[in-house]
């Protein structure tokens, strides 16, 4: 906006004007229309809509009864029928009459004056908010179809008329005969074409609207037939306990459940049966009276929500058909039954809030109110096809909600809602969810009906709990159980359809907040359902499938209820408040009640096929079957018992077991695992049960009566036995090895064969195929019992080797049945029979014949008494070879065939065919000891013979401990382990083998070597003491070197083995003493021999030593360790400095190895084993000493020699000696230090151990004199300096070098000075020295400076002040060769072989660089100076060309005046000023160069004019071209030269400048003498009337060095050469600066005053200023070298410098200071 306008006082201004006040006039009719345009532009909704609010405004009035009668007129067209009877007449009515007037009554309250004042006005409705009406425009409805309503109440009546569009009233009272208690709405309609409303549509609204007024009766009527009367009755309300665990608090706070009261309300309908009559014609009357859009049937589907359109035609074509026969005035009745929960909201709302509130709705809102949850009643069900007229009373699929009648606002749930002080929109179709204060209230309410509906909910699960806990099947049970609810599951179903939430309409937030308290309300996660168990809190029920019907136990929803009650089930799950059973829920019910037979089946079913479907893991199954209990039915012959399923086991396969056979306790029954598939029963973890498990369990139970009777006794029922054994033998041929050996071993010791002798065990038992005696034990036949089962378990088919012992062999006469003795049997007869049988015997008696001693051998010649029974085993097979060796042979009456049955029998027994090799050698040794020669002989001939075919070369001989072979030597015998084939053991006291043995030696088990262990422990036990014993010794053990391990060679290295003779004598008996071959060394040395021990016992022996430890030479670690252990010793038996160095020597050579032993290097640091000297001075005899503390000793020579003193060496610790890196301070000192031995490879042995330097501790102090005036040897030196030092490094190595050329050419500077002294002292000592120095070098703030003396150089002490700055430790010979460098010819050194060419080479490359950088530079200037001069010939020409052609006219002469006039003018341009007007101009004037054009008395010091010489000519001044003037300034760039050039100088010849030619003649004269060189090149003058010029240059250094730098800068600008600029010092003089014969010369003096101060304090601030001035100083110098005069053509030039090279000077400025 463009203005800023305070409104607040213009609307004051306004009001306060005295202007005349103007009522705002309405349009009465217009703004009726436009309120009624709110509603439902179809006629039937208006209708309805009249219908509505007098209904509402009959309850809001305390009626209790409401009567409607509509008034018709008869047809113009259709006539009367002919027929009386009365369903004819109400026919003609209902379909031809047409609408006349409507009336209206109730028995309310009559109107009181607030009430007729009311009326009249629009929008102010009723104020009590009690009352539903809210806005005041819903009476105004009427005027929609009617023009003039008529209202009489009481005694009094009212009637609208209209003036125009204004609408009036009049009221009169009313008399006696007209005085009536109801009040009565008369709406007269505007038009007669109205047809008769559908009247089943409209009976359903009427009965709807009766569900939740206050009204009892609503009667309707048609002319003067009673078409319809409905009366509601309600029994008495029933306080409702509010649950504990809902919250009765919404969300916010503004609505509270105070308390709900629950009744039963009853609606009674009677009817003519005319209602339910529609004809085509009414309909076709109604379609053409209503919209396009939608059909009165249609709208009524809204609130009835009936069936289909289709559905309704095929009605009503039902209707049309059946009316022609049937009575329409017959009176029909039907009544219906509703839950109807009330529940009291006290409302807290903010005063804001309430405010709101009542600006929108026109009173304020209730504090409290109530609200109704209408459901139908589970008993009364919905009405039939005959009561359509109650069908809207009845939710059906979605309730609505009143507001004291219907809205077109769903619930979301089957239930209708009563909300009173819900606040609909205008039209009362709808809720009010969108304005912003309204919303916040119906949202309030309606979260209130969410909890009300959860309370109603939790009424409902009450009383159906109450009839479980009621019910007399119940009553006598202690827990419920499924069958107690069946019957009350379709009531629980019922109550749960009926709060199963869905999609609200129109408006879908209603229902959402509804559901969203309604599941919310809750303080916990749970609510009341109907379970298997009763009603439940849903946390503890579960939803179950078919299959865990077993689990009756767990509170589930029944089938039913999930199935049709589907909805609210799945909101259940959704939510989360009912889950699946889990198995946790399984478990605690399987823990809580033990489980029934047929629940048992089916528990096992479930079970085994999760766990074989994976849904089971093993862990899970296990626990579940580990509390599982189950109670077993008894069968005929097993009683019940209860199962233990956690000890449960195994399963049965009748197929391997029949079930009727006794069976443990840990083997589910089969009955119960009949119906299971194996791999299920398999997944349970169970596993079959196997044969031998079971015979188990029948043996260990035998004979207990509390597990098995009698007759199931394995070991005593013959039966039973015979049971058990068929099933063994059916099973046995599919037993492992293994298991039928412990169904033998198990079967063994029982008596479990049944004999004719009784129960005996298997080995008692013979089978009756064996006859050999009468009363054995005999097995009858057993069905399914196979023979070679009953052999295996030991049932016999041989006898008993005891009854064949006892009753065959014994020694007493025995007598057959007849009494006749009996043969007695010889060990002979015994072997045949047996051999005859042998098939037949049992394995163990084959051990007990093994066993049993039964044969008697060979008689003896010697013994002739009882012959001794032996083993089989004990007795070999009689041959002739074993009889000379005197062993026992089996006796044998007749030839032995090994190969008979007999043999083989007796072979199989172990009758043995030859010795073993330790009997032949028991044998051997024996004899030996018998000294029987001949069996020792033939004993050992038979163990060499039959060695390999008797199997002797698997014994292993060598662990026999008995002496029986022949050795060499006295002693005659000995064992395998004891005697050896090798000479060389008889070394270590061991016996050879007799040497004709040898070729046998390895059957015997005889070694070449004794043990090798055993050798060690000899030679470490007697180690030898002669150099012959060690020899043999050491030499055998060398053969043995592959058998010595690690552990073998580390003992014989540490063993004192090795004999050192104490004294010089080979080959005695000298006393020795011994060492460990790891501490001695093989050979001769003549650097070691004297202190470590060497030997020699030849190269065979010597090589054993060398394997054990011995080594050629000792390490240097050995060294260092031995030097630092016993260093003193050492040195004194060496007697030899040399010697001890040497040792020293070869540790610094190998220095890195020794830093690697970090322990041992750390003891070098500190043991005193270090040699260093002292030098002691000489003293000349009768002479005293004399002080050689000079101070200025001129002749000391610094390299005296050794002889006048002498040298004291001793043995220090690293840190006393001192590394000589000073030969010069070393000469000083060399009696006051002990120094290391002078030797590069030594010292950097006492440097790595902490050795200091002799320069790090000798302190220097220098003073110099002041600074020389005259420089020049300075700079000739340093620049011979940074010549030569190449040469110098290039033959160093790089590790040695600390700084190079680059850095000295950087930092290094040389000065002059007057005088040098050096003051050096040791550190700690008081010792010290003073010299007078010729040079010496010291550090400054920019760098080194090496002070020099004047007049010669002393080129040595330069040299040795310059190594110490360029190598790390310089030597002596490094200060000589550096001076050589410096002193000798550069030619005279490439003589000597320096490549001093390359240094030739550089240098000329170097300057012709720097030459060629500049004249690249001149060529440049050069080359763009002829590209301008080639462009200012073209400009010319061309504009000569032009002037040439206007030259003449015709006509006009050459000469003539006109001509001469054109001529006359200029041929450019004006001509040109060269007065100051620029830039360059001022600074020129700044610094007084320029006069700026002004007549002054002379020209600025030191120049004197003559005055300028002004010529003025009539011929027009020319133009000097740029070009020309660019030449003329590289002309005098090039002229410059160095100050004090002998050669002559020619001022170079200038192009003529045409401009301003005045100049003065002068010429500068000074009294100037040559001071110094500075180190840039420049020299540096003085006046002569300078008294002091050195203390001038002292004083001056930096000063003059800074302006040097300035300089430089400024002639870099030009390329000039640096050395045609020089600085000269007059103090009386004026001149600023001055160019003599083309070198500038600048005066010192202005540069101190002006510049030097701020240039030293701050150069980054002070440089720029400084720089300018003196470069605009010498470009007006450099203009002298082109015009000598202070002439215009001089400021010409002078600007013309300024002009080109003033970018190249801004290039500078933007730049850092040098």
């Amino acid at each position: 906006m463009a203005q800023k306008i305070d409104f607040n006082a213009l609307k004051a201004r306004t009001l306060g004007s005295g202007n005349d006040e103007e009522a705002v006039t309405v349009d009465t009719r217009g703004l009726i229309s436009k309120v009624l345009s709110r509603y439902s532009g179809k006629w039937y909704v208006l209708h309805l809509t009249i219908l509505r609010e007098m209904i509402q405004n009959a309850a809001d009035a305390s009626a209790t009864r409401v009567t409607v009668k509509f008034e018709t007129l008869p047809s113009t067209t259709v006539p009367l029928p002919s027929s009386t009877d009365p369903s004819t007449l109400i026919k003609h009515v209902i379909s031809n009459h047409t609408l006349k007037r409507l009336l209206i009554s109730n028995d309310g309250y009559p109107f009181t004056e607030k009430d007729w004042a009311r009326l009249k006005r629009i929008a102010d409705g009723n104020p009590d908010e009690t009352k539903i009406g809210a806005f005041g425009v819903g009476f105004y409805s009427v005027f929609d179809d009617c023009e003039e309503p008529f209202v009489s109440s009481g005694g009094e009546a009212m009637a609208f008329y209209w003036k125009g569009n204004a609408l009036f009233t009049r009221r009169t009272k009313l008399g006696d005969a007209d005085f009536n208690l109801d009040t009565t709405f008369v709406l007269d309609y505007r038009n007669n074409s109205s047809p008769v409303p559908a009247l089943t549509q409209l009976s359903q609204f009427l009965a709807s609207s009766l569900t939740f007024v206050g009204l009892e009766s609503i009667e309707l009527w048609l002319d003067e037939w009673s078409l319809l009367r409905l009366k509601k009755k309600i029994a008495p309300s029933v306080n409702i306990d509010l649950p504990k665990d809902i919250e009765t608090k919404t969300d916010e706070g503004l609505m509270r459940v105070l308390g709900v009261t629950r009744e039963v309300a009853q609606v009674d309908a009677t009817w003519m049966h005319a209602i339910e009559w529609n004809p085509a014609s009414v309909v076709s009357r109604l379609d053409a009276y209503r919209d396009t859009t939608n059909s009165l049937r249609s709208f009524f589907s809204k609130f009835t929500g009936s069936v289909s359109d289709t559905e309704k035609h095929g009605k009503l074509a039902k209707t049309e058909s059946s009316s022609e026969t049937e009575d329409l005035t017959t009176m029909c009745t039907a009544t219906v039954f509703l839950h109807i929960n009330t529940a009291s909201l006290q409302a807290s709302i903010s005063h804001s809030l309430s405010s709101e509130l009542e600006r929108a709705t026109r009173k304020p809102p209730p504090k409290q109110t109530t609200l109704a949850i209408l459901t139908p009643s589970y008993d009364a069900g919905m009405p039939t096809a005959i009561s359509n007229v109650l069908a809207s009373v009845l939710p059906s699929g979605s309730g609505r909600v009143f507001i004291g009648f219907p809205t077109h606002q769903t619930t979301g749930l089957n239930a209708h809602i009563s909300a009173p002080s819900v606040i609909p929109t205008v039209e009362r179709e709808s809720i009010d969810l969108n304005t912003r204060y309204i919303s916040k209230w119906n949202l309030a309410i309606l979260r209130a009906a969410g909890i009300v509906c959860r309370i109603a909910w939790s009424a409902e699960m009450a009383s159906i709990n109450a009839k479980i806990l009621s019910s007399g099947e119940r009553q006598s049970k202690a827990k419920t159980r499924k069958p107690d609810i069946l019957g009350l599951i379709p009531e629980a179903i019922h109550t749960a359809n009926q709060f199963a939430f869905r999609e609200s309409t129109p408006s879908s937030q209603l229902g959402r907040t509804i559901e969203d308290s309604f599941w919310m309300c809750n303080k916990s996660a749970s609510i009341e359902v109907l379970s298997t168990c009763g009603v439940m809190p849903t946390h503890e029920v579960r939803i179950a499938p078919k299959e865990l019907s077993f689990m009756d136990g767990i509170p589930v929803l029944p089938d039913d209820f999930v199935s049709k009650a589907g909805d609210f089930v799945k909101k259940l799950t959704d939510f989360g408040l009912v889950t699946d059973i889990t198995v946790s829920d399984i478990k605690r019910e399987l823990e809580r009640s033990a489980l029934t037979s047929a629940q048992l089946g089916e528990f096992l079913k479930w079970l085994g096929r999760k766990a074989n479907e994976g849904e089971l893991d093993r862990p899970t199954v296990k626990s579940l079957l580990n509390v599982a209990i189950a109670q077993d039915e008894p069968d005929s012959d097993v009683p019940s018992r209860l199962i233990v399923m956690a000890g449960i086991t195994t399963y049965l396969n009748p197929a391997h077991i029949p079930a009727d056979l006794p069976l443990p306790l840990s083997v589910m029954p089969f009955k119960y695992t009949k119906a299971l598939e194996k791999r299920e029963l398999d997944a349970l973890g169970w596993e079959e049960l196997q044969i031998v498990p079971w015979i188990q369990w029948l043996v260990d139970n035998a004979g207990s009566r509390n597990v098995l009777p009698q007759q199931k006794d394995l070991t005593q029922a013959p039966s039973f036995a015979g049971q058990i054994l068929s099933v063994l033998s059916k099973q046995w041929d599919s037993l492992n090895p293994n298991s039928k050996q412990i169904v033998t071993d198990l079967l063994h010791s029982q008596t479990v064969i049944p004999t004719n002798g009784g129960m005996k065990r298997p080995a008692e038992a013979y089978f009756s195929s064996v006859r050999l005696f009468d009363d054995l034990p005999v097995v009858p036949h057993l069905n399914g019992v196979k023979e070679k089962f009953l052999v295996a378990l030991g049932v016999r088919k041989t006898v008993e080797l005891g009854v064949i012992f006892g009753r065959l062999l014994s020694d007493t006469e025995s007598v057959d049945k007849s009494g006749s003795p009996r043969r007695k049997w010889s060990h002979v007869d015994l072997i045949k029979y047996l051999a005859s049988v042998k098939d037949d015997i049992p394995p163990s008696d084959i051990v007990k014949l093994r066993d049993a001693k039964f044969c008697t051998p060979e008689p003896e010649p010697t013994n002739s008494g009882q012959q001794t029974r032996y083993k089989v085993s004990e007795l070999f097979e009689p041959k002739e070879s074993l009889r000379k060796l005197g062993l026992p042979m089996i006796l044998w009456p007749v030839k032995f065939q090994l190969n008979s049955t007999e043999g083989k029998f007796l072979t199989m027994l172990g009758l043995r065919s030859y010795p073993s090799a330790l009997e032949l050698i028991e044998i051997m040794a024996k004899a030996a000891a018998e000294n029987n020669n001949l069996v020792h002989t033939k004993a050992m001939s038979y163990f060499i013979a039959e060695h390999h075919s008797n199997g002797y070369a698997k014994f292993d001989s060598s662990k026999v401990t008995l002496a029986f072979l022949p050795v060499e030597g006295p002693k005659q015998l000995s064992s395998p382990s004891s005697c050896f084939t090798d000479d060389g053991a008889t070394l270590f006291g061991f016996d050879i083998l007799k040497r004709d043995l040898h070729p046998h030696a390895q059957k015997f088990s005889v070694r070449e070597h004794p043990p090798v262990s055993e050798c060690i422990s000899f030679l470490t036990k007697r180690p030898p003491v002669t150099t012959k014993e060690a020899r043999s010794l050491f030499s055998y053990m060398a053969r043995r070197i592959g058998e010595l391990g690690r552990i073998e060679g580390d003992r014989l290295g540490q063993a004192r083995i090795v004999p050192i003779l104490n004294k010089p004598v080979a080959e005695t008996g000298a006393p020795v003493h011994h060492v460990e071959p790891r501490h001695c060394y093989l050979g001769q040395s003549e650097d070691y021999g004297e202190i470590f021990d060497f030997v020699d016992f030849g190269q065979e022996a010597n090589l054993f030593l060398l394997a054990v430890g011995a080594q050629r030479e000792p390490t240097k670690v050995e060294v260092a360790s031995i030097l630092v252990r016993d260093g003193a010793r050492i040195s004194s038996k060496f007697q030899s400095a040399d010697k001890y160095l040497n040792l020293l020597r070869s540790l610094a050579e190998n220095l890195p190895v020794l830093k690697r032993n970090r322990e041992l290097f750390n003891e070098m640091k500190k043991a005193p084993f270090l040699l260093a000297s002292k030098e002691l001075p000489s003293q000349p005899k009768g002479t005293a000493l004399k002080m050689w503390h000079t101070i200025f000793d001129e002749e000391e020579d610094a390299f005296e020699e050794d002889g006048h003193g002498s040298r004291e060496w001793q043995l220090v610790a690293a840190k006393d000696a001192v590394i000589v890196d000073d030969f010069l301070s070393f000469t000083h000192f060399k009696e006051h230090i002990l120094a290391a031995p002078q030797e590069e490879f030594l010292e950097s042995l006492y440097a790595a151990l902490g050795s200091p330097f002799l320069s790090n501790i000798v302190e220097e102090k220098a003073q110099w004199g002041a600074m020389a005036s005259d420089q020049r040897p300075a700079e000739k030196l340093l620049k011979l300096i940074k010549e030569r030092i190449r040469l110098f490094l290039h033959d160093q190595a790089s590790e040695s070098i600390k700084h190079d050329i680059k850095w000295l050419e950087k930092y290094l500077s040389v000065q002059v000075v007057h005088s040098i002294f050096l003051k050096r002292s040791l550190k700690n000592r008081r010792a010290y020295h003073t010299q007078k120095r010729n040079a010496i070098v010291t550090q400054q703030m920019n760098g080194w400076t090496l002070l020099i003396c004047p007049n010669a150089y002393d080129l040595y002490e330069i040299s040795q002040a310059l190594v110490h700055l360029v190598l790390v430790r310089p030597k002596l010979h490094s200060t000589l060769t550096l001076e050589m460098l410096l002193k000798t010819d550069l030619f005279e050194l490439k003589a000597r072989g320096y490549n001093v060419q390359r240094i030739l080479r550089r240098k000329a490359a170097e300057a012709k660089m720097a030459e060629d950088q500049r004249q690249k530079q001149l060529a440049e200037d050069r080359r763009h100076l002829k590209e301008k001069e080639t462009e200012w010939l073209k400009s010319q020409q061309h504009h000569s060309d032009q002037q040439n052609a206007q030259a003449l006219m015709p006509g006009v002469f050459p000469n003539s005046p006109s001509n001469n006039a054109d001529q006359q003018q200029p041929i450019l341009h004006e001509p040109v000023q060269f007065g100051p007007r620029n830039l360059f101009s001022n600074l020129t004037k700044r610094l007084g160069l320029d006069d700026g054009g002004k007549n002054h008395l002379g020209p600025p010091p030191p120049y004197s004019a003559n005055g300028p010489q002004n010529q003025n000519t009539n011929d027009p001044t020319p133009v000097t071209s740029p070009h020309a003037l660019q030449k003329n300034l590289l002309s005098a760039i090039q002229s410059s030269r160095p100050h004090g050039s002998t050669g002559i100088y020619s001022r170079p010849v200038t192009n003529q400048v045409t401009e301003t030619k005045s100049y003065c003649d002068e010429q500068p004269s000074h009294d100037l003498a040559f001071a110094a060189t500075l180190s840039s090149g420049m020299n540096v003058l003085i006046a002569r009337s300078t008294s002091d010029q050195s203390a001038f240059l002292a004083a001056n250094s930096a000063g003059l060095n800074t302006f040097s730098s300035l300089l430089t800068e400024c002639a870099s600008v030009f390329a000039l050469r640096v050395d045609s600029v020089s600085i000269f010092y007059d103090p009386f003089g004026k001149t600023i600066a001055f160019n003599r014969g083309g070198s500038i010369l600048c005066n010192y003096l202005y540069f101190s005053q002006l510049h030097q101060t701020k240039l030293l304090q701050n150069p980054a601030e002070g440089r720029a200023d400084a720089l300018v001035y003196w470069w605009v100083i010498m470009c007006h110098e450099l203009a002298h070298n082109l015009v000598e005069a202070h002439s215009s053509d001089h400021s010409y030039y002078t600007e013309g410098f300024v002009t080109q090279y003033f970018p190249k000077l801004v290039q500078k400025l933007s730049g850092t200071p040098s």
